[in-house]
Order: C-alpha cells, then structure tokens, then sequence
C-alpha cells in the first residue's frame, strides 16, 4: 500500500527503512522521502513507526508534529 504518493513511497520501504535502523518518523522521512512535500502521510508514517517500533512511540509522535510545523512553514518543500 501507498504510505506517501508524493515520493511513491509503500508501506513495505517504511518497514525496511525501520528495519534499517529507523527510529523515529524523521529518519523514516530522512532515508524514504517520505512526508516532505504535502505531509498528508505523516499520520501514517507515525502509526507504522509506532507499531513497530513501540520504544519510540512517544519521540516519533513529537517529532511528527515538528515536521507537520515544517511543511506548514514551507522549509519541508511544500507549496500552500
């Protein structure tokens, strides 16, 4: 399944990128694509973070809501 249709980026590289030593939403960005130009996905980034990865439940729900401010305020690439 499409996690972010901005970067074509699946449910499957955000495993992998978990897998890979992702901890948090912002590493799932950083290394996929993910999230940074509309930020529609950041939600659902979040919850396959949260799944799987439980230890760093709270950190990826913090640092989801500091990239939903960026792409709000421009700096993550988005055009509002």
């Amino acid at each position: 399944m499409y996690v972010c249709h901005c970067a074509v980026v699946t449910d499957r590289d955000v495993l992998e990128s978990i897998a890979n030593g992702a901890q948090c939403v912002a590493d799932v960005a950083r290394q996929t694509g993910a999230g940074r130009t509309c930020g529609n996905c950041i939600s659902s980034l979040r919850d396959l973070v949260c799944q799987h990865c439980p230890v760093r439940a709270e950190r990826g729900a913090v640092e989801a809501r500091e990239l939903e401010a960026e792409v709000e305020l421009g700096v993550a690439g988005a055009t509002r």
